[in-house]
């Protein structure tokens, strides 16, 4: 990279992982202007070149980059900044960003989000909204640090973050709006960023020198130390994200795989049907067997169990939502919406949640879970959402005594 003399301020948007192949993009304008060129284009040769693009992947690309960044950082006084602007979801493309930044001799000190995506109907989903601006200096000295301490600041650093995000979020819809400023996705790339702001304050960790670390080759299929990090990183994000409509207090206490389905749902009613989503939440909520859960694992299709799907099954001990609350909410609107008496029913919730009576969180847990289902089924499925309906109605007005 030529580059001379010495500059303040760098502002870059590099092309990697292929997140978008302009070389696609650039048929349709081909298409659309070649029938009438303007003037200024009437020379010009109507090809896309796709075999000469630049992918932004593999090795060389790679290299090519840390020799890019190297450079400006040469470049630049011990008082700079590099701004990198990045968007990805996969980890392994964040892990290579962090092995970048190192091999460049940068450090991130700031990581703004920033929404960059127009609503449409035709992104609805879990799709990202917004652009992570990673804000890079010099890194000066050799901070070493350990694993185990390493993690406890990832921690920290990625709650911080999402507790933000879900903060504006909420300030949002108070003021103007009903829809998310930040989905789940974007918040999850937010951790991202947060884990690279802890990671390349160190030069070296146990005992690894990161620069040497981050300029060893990739081997396919293998993960990475760094790879391990960020995966940890994006786990303590999705661990942060409490479904609206559950207060945190209730949410704490309940199981993996209650975290796991209710989480889902709400995916769900906003248009995510990735199966990757699903794996993701898994290993964050550390479900065993997250295919019992499971109505589809089509890749694209997927979907969680209706309360009729379940029926009778995942009652016993060696389900993962035996004896929980969620599982007695579910059966119960299941008997609701096969029209068994109402009296019935209660009964029957009374004897599946454990300590009924004993403990009136649990019962106030159950109204709270049955209303947040009737919501999210709401447009999922009309007929289990009203039965949720009737179920919250039974419990909150049940004669106790």
């Amino acid at each position: 990279m030529d580059i001379e003399g010495v500059h303040d301020l760098y502002v870059t948007d590099p092309p990697y992982g292929d997140a978008v192949k302009y070389e696609e993009i650039l048929d349709f304008f081909i298409a659309w202007l070649r029938k009438s060129p303007p003037p200024e284009f009437a020379d010009w040769v109507w090809d896309s070149r796709r075999s000469l693009a630049i992918q932004g992947e593999g090795e060389d690309f790679r290299r090519g980059m840390v020799a890019a960044y190297k450079r400006m950082t040469e470049c630049m006084p011990d008082n700079g900044i590099q701004v990198i602007m990045f968007t990805h979801q996969s980890g392994s493309i964040w892990a290579d960003m962090a092995n970048i930044v190192w091999a460049s001799g940068l450090r991130v000190t700031a990581a703004w989000y920033v929404a960059t995506e127009t609503e449409s109907a035709l992104r609805q989903g879990s799709h990202v909204k917004g652009t992570v601006l990673l804000v890079c200096r010099k890194r000066q000295g050799t901070h070493k640090t350990t694993r185990d301490d390493l993690a406890w600041e990832i921690q920290e650093e990625v709650e911080s973050q999402v507790q933000a995000l879900t903060g504006l979020n909420q300030e949002a819809k108070g003021l103007y709006r009903d829809e998310n400023v930040f989905e789940d996705a974007d918040i999850q790339m937010a951790g991202y960023a947060a884990a690279l702001r802890v990671l390349t304050r160190y030069a070296v960790i146990d005992g690894r020198d990161m620069t040497a670390e981050a300029l060893r080759p990739r081997v396919k299929g293998e993960t990475t130390f760094v790879d391990g990090l960020i995966a940890f990183a994006v786990s303590t994000a999705n661990q942060c994200l409490v479904p609206q409509g559950i207060p945190k207090p209730h949410w704490d206490k309940l199981s993996g795989a209650e975290r796991f389905y209710l989480k889902l749902i709400e995916m769900e009613a906003r248009g995510a049907k990735a199966l990757d989503n699903y794996q993701n939440f898994a290993k964050a909520f550390k479900v065993r067997d997250f295919s019992a859960l499971m109505g589809s694992q089509k890749a694209n299709r997927a979907r969680l169990k209706s309360a009729v799907d379940f029926g009778r099954t995942e009652m016993s001990e060696a389900s993962e939502l035996h004896q929980s609350v969620l599982r007695a909410v579910l059966y119960a609107i299941m008997e609701l919406v096969k029209n068994l008496d109402g009296s019935e029913v209660l009964a029957h919730l009374t004897l599946n949640v454990p300590n009924y009576y004993g403990d009136m969180t649990q019962r106030e847990l159950a109204v709270e879970l049955a209303d947040y289902l009737a919501k999210k089924l709401e447009t999922l499925r009309p007929d289990e959402a009203t039965a949720a309906r009737v179920l919250r109605e039974l419990v909150k007005h049940q004669r106790l005594g």
